[in-house]
């Protein structure tokens, strides 16, 4: 899919679409998916989500479920501070590097884009989940198990000429 169709389809998608965005390094996924968060339409009327950017090559489990402490004689994880604010109001979670991340990580990843809660604590309503892999032999990415893969809407990205040439003199207002 193109770049722009992309972007219009998936701007207008309902939040629990979990969306997996594959494609080439270097077409500007995590970008991509930052325009998509800008033209997100809420139930409110409001338009746009800040996007929690969260490149899960960088991650061990720790970093998504949190740390354990001890709470009234009881044993439990405290939540990381990304996780709190995306169930506290509508963001774009956006889980990069997906395929890259440990074996670990993709499995906590699995029960935020399955349930949309981790550990009992549970997404806004109007919080998207987003994430990109790169594809190709040529990365060293780890297997994505088959269930994971069948919880997104999975896109492969293709840019086209036109979509180099709007990116290029839009925002970044280079010389074509």
């Amino acid at each position: 899919m193109d770049i722009k169709t992309f972007v219009n389809v998936v701007s207008k998608l309902p939040s629990d679409v979990a969306v997996l965005a594959r494609g080439p390094t270097g077409i500007g996924k995590s970008e991509i998916f930052r325009q998509v968060a800008e033209q997100v339409l809420l139930d409110d009327g409001n338009v746009g989500l800040e996007v929690i950017d969260r490149r899960l090559a960088q991650m061990t489990e720790g970093d998504i479920i949190g740390l354990p402490e001890l709470v009234d004689g009881v044993t439990r994880f405290a939540p990381v501070d990304w996780l709190l604010r995306a169930c506290r109001e509508p963001v774009v979670l956006f889980l990069d590097e997906l395929n890259r991340a440990t074996m670990e990580v993709q499995q906590c990843a699995f029960q935020l884009v399955l349930d949309r809660e981790l550990n009992g604590h549970h997404l806004h309503p109007e919080t998207r989940i987003y994430a990109a892999i790169n594809a190709g032999s040529e990365y060293q990415v780890n297997e994505m198990g088959p269930a994971l893969q069948r919880r997104f809407w999975t896109v492969d990205l293709e840019p086209t000429k036109e979509d180099w040439i709007e990116w290029a003199t839009g925002k970044r207002n280079l010389d074509t």
